[in-house]
C-alpha cells in the first residue's frame, strides 16, 4: 500500500505547489470594487503582519488604487489596521488627526507637508475613506509615515515640543544656521555633530515633559541626524547615503510596530525600498525590505508592482512640478516586464517562491527618465513574495 499510496502523495504535493504558483487574476483596481478575486490571499498572506505594498513608478493611477483596494481588503478581511507611507511622519500624523476627529483639510495637509509626487488625488480618496471607516467601526484604523528625508518638518515638531514645554536642551539645534557660503552636503556635518552629542547625554525621560512626546522629540532628533546622514553622503558616498535613509525608514517601522503593539500593518514605498536585496551595476545597497526581513522573517511579505504601459507622473527634473505626460515605455526584450507581459492577462498577482522570472525590471523614480530598467537582470523570487502586474496602466491625478 505504501508503494502506490506514497508517489501518490508525493504527485499530489508537486500539484499543489505548481498550482500556488498560477497567477491570480485581478478583476480590477477601483478601490470600492468586491473581493472575491483577493479572497486567495487570506491563506496565501494569513502569516503576515507586516505587508510591503510596492510601485514601479511613483506617478502611477492602478498602481495607487490598487494599494487602496490592497489595504481596504487587509482591513476588512484580515485584520489590519495600520497603513504607513514613503512619506513625512508629521504630515501623516496631521493627516491621523483628521481621520480621527475631522479637524484640518487634507487636501491641504498632503499639499503642504507630503512629497510632490504624492500630492496626489489617489492618495487623499484613501484619506478619505479612511475617515469613513473610522466613523463607522471600533476598531480604528491608523495613518503614519516613516521617510526620514522631510528634515524642516522633524525641525519644526521638536521646536514646537521645545516651546510647549520650555526644552533648552535642543537649542543648539534649533539655534543653528548654516554659512551661506558652504555647500548645502557640508552644512549637515555641524548638524551631525550636534546630534551626536545631544544623542549622547539627553536622558530617557524628563521632568515635565508626557512620556509620548517625549519619546516624539527624540524620535525627530533621530530622523534629524539620519537625514543630516544621507545628504551629507550625496556627495560623494551614493551606497551609504541610500543606506543610511534604508536604515532609518526600517528604524522609524520598528518605532511604529512598538507604538501599535501587536496591530497589522501594509507599507506604501517604491520597489527599491521594500526589496530584500538591491544590486545594480555596481550599486548595492541594503533596502529596508532587508531590515524588515532580518527582523520579522516571512511575517513580513512584500508585493512589487510593474507595468507594461502607459503613462506616469513625476518631475521632468528637480526644479519644476511634476507633470502627466510622461510615457512608459514598452518592455524590452528579455525584461522582467515582457515575461510577465506573456501571461496575456490585463491585471494579475503573481506568488514568487518558486518563480524563475529573472530580467531587467522597470524603476522609475521621482524623476521622468526614458531610461526605465535596471542595467543588470533581476531575479524577482530574490526581491520580492508577489508582483502585481497591470498591463497598462495612466498617470495619477495631480490635487
Amino acid at each position: 500500500m505504501k508503494r502506490i499510496y506514497l508517489p501518490l502523495l508525493a504527485l499530489l504535493c508537486l500539484c499543489a505547489n505548481v498550482s500556488a504558483q498560477k497567477p491570480i487574476t485581478l478583476s480590477s483596481t477601483d478601490p470600492a470594487a468586491d473581493y472575491a478575486d483577493l479572497l486567495p490571499l487570506k491563506n496565501q498572506l494569513s502569516h503576515a503582519t507586516v505587508i510591503g505594498a510596492g510601485e514601479g513608478t511613483h506617478g502611477s493611477r492602478e498602481f495607487f488604487r490598487m494599494k487602496h483596494r490592497l489595504f481596504r481588503f487587509l482591513a476588512e478581511e484580515m485584520g489590519f489596521t495600520v497603513f504607513a507611507m514613503e512619506d513625512s511622519p508629521i504630515g501623516a500624523a496631521l493627516i491621523q488627526q483628521f481621520i480621527d476627529t475631522g479637524e484640518g483639510n487634507p487636501i491641504a495637509i498632503i499639499r503642504e507637508h507630503f512629497h510632490k509626487v504624492y500630492q496626489v488625488k489617489e492618495l487623499s480618496d484613501l484619506v478619505y475613506w479612511m475617515r469613513d471607516y473610522n466613523l463607522h467601526h471600533d476598531k480604528k484604523l491608523r495613518f503614519a509615515g516613516f521617510d526620514c528625508q522631510q528634515m524642516h518638518y522633524f525641525h519644526q515638531q521638536l521646536s514646537g515640543l521645545s516651546t510647549q514645554y520650555g526644552l533648552q536642551c535642543f537649542a543648539p539645534l534649533l539655534n543653528y544656521t548654516a554659512d551661506t557660503g558652504i555647500t548645502f552636503s557640508k552644512a549637515m556635518e555641524p548638524i551631525i555633530r550636534i546630534c551626536d552629542s545631544l544623542i549622547r547625554v539627553l536622558p530617557a525621560s524628563m521632568n515635565g515633559v508626557p512620556e509620548a512626546d517625549w519619546k516624539l522629540a527624540r524620535f525627530c532628533l533621530n530622523n534629524i541626524l539620519a537625514a543630516a546622514h544621507e545628504f551629507r553622503m550625496q556627495q560623494d558616498d551614493w551606497e551609504q547615503s541610500f543606506n543610511t535613509r534604508d536604515s532609518m525608514m526600517a528604524n522609524n517601522i520598528f518605532w511604529l510596530g512598538e507604538k501599535y503593539k501587536g496591530e497589522k500593518m501594509m507599507l506604501w514605498a517604491h520597489n527599491s525600498h521594500l526589496g530584500n536585496v538591491y544590486s545594480d551595476s555596481g550599486f548595492t545597497f541594503r533596502p529596508m525590505g532587508e531590515h524588515l526581513r532580518k527582523a520579522y522573517g516571512q511575517r513580513y511579505q512584500n508585493i512589487a508592482m510593474l507595468t507594461g504601459s502607459g503613462t506616469y507622473r513625476a518631475l521632468p527634473d528637480h526644479h519644476v512640478e511634476p507633470d502627466t505626460a510622461h510615457a512608459i515605455v514598452p518592455p524590452i526584450a528579455g525584461s522582467a516586464e515582457a515575461q510577465l507581459q506573456a501571461y496575456k492577462i490585463p491585471m494579475f498577482m503573481l506568488p514568487l517562491h518558486k518563480s524563475g522570472i529573472r530580467g531587467r525590471m522597470r524603476t522609475i523614480g521621482s524623476i521622468a527618465s526614458e531610461y526605465q530598467f535596471t542595467l543588470w537582470p533581476v531575479a524577482l523570487r530574490e526581491r520580492f513574495n508577489w508582483v502585481v502586474y497591470l498591463e497598462k496602466t495612466s498617470s495619477a491625478a495631480t490635487l
